[in-house]
């Protein structure tokens, strides 16, 4: 067993070949970003024994997803999907110290995603997306996307009209105005059980 999760994340990094690799600094803590071909995977530490927060997506151009993918100790198959927002986002079930059983944990989320891949089919009407549904392995995730005013902004019926309008659009009678774009994320690692770490 490694002794940190920067050692960890060395050697993850070789199996996972990332086209590049950004390390950003803030006050009380640390970030590493992978990039790969349509993916990335940032990883927010406290310190070289803390994991503050793993999160992965699609990446195209400079523009990551609308929603992302979290490490969530609460969640199914330690598995959160969200949508991107303006908000802190911090949890303390995203919290992994460096231990045997944190670094199982902090496995068998990476493996799934990285060996299985997984699947983006984001919706849109008269080019504004609204619902994204993301696939992985047998689970699928459905995000009714909030507008920038409700981000800044939250209404008591928000929830509502955001079901309404995704209600609306996806009538047939809107099907002309209608849009889906679908990425599969490819997996990065082909055979995980003998790249074990």
């Amino acid at each position: 067993m490694t002794e940190n999760w920067l050692k960890y994340l060395e050697q993850k990094q070789t199996l996972l070949n990332p086209t590049d690799v950004e390390n950003r600094e803030a006050e009380s803590k640390f970030s590493r970003t992978y990039y790969f071909k349509e993916s990335y995977l940032t990883v927010e530490f406290l310190d070289s024994t803390t994991i503050n927060k793993v999160e992965l997506g699609t990446y195209n151009n400079g523009i990551f997803s609308d929603y992302k993918i979290l490490f969530d100790n609460s969640a199914p198959n330690f598995t959160k999907v969200k949508q991107r927002l303006f908000e802190i986002d911090e949890n303390v079930n995203y919290v992994l110290t460096y231990d045997k059983a944190n670094v199982e944990k902090l496995n068998r989320f990476l493996d799934s995603l990285f060996t299985k891949g997984w699947t983006e089919e984001t919706l849109s009407y008269k080019d504004f997306a609204y619902l994204i549904i993301v696939k992985i392995e047998n689970a699928t995730h459905r995000i009714e996307l909030k507008s920038d005013a409700e981000q800044d902004i939250p209404m008591p019926m928000d929830k509502l009209g955001r079901k309404m309008t995704v209600m609306w659009n996806n009538l047939k009678i809107n099907t002309r105005n209608r849009k889906r774009n679908i990425i599969k994320v490819k997996p990065l690692i082909k055979n995980v059980v003998q790249h074990r770490l």
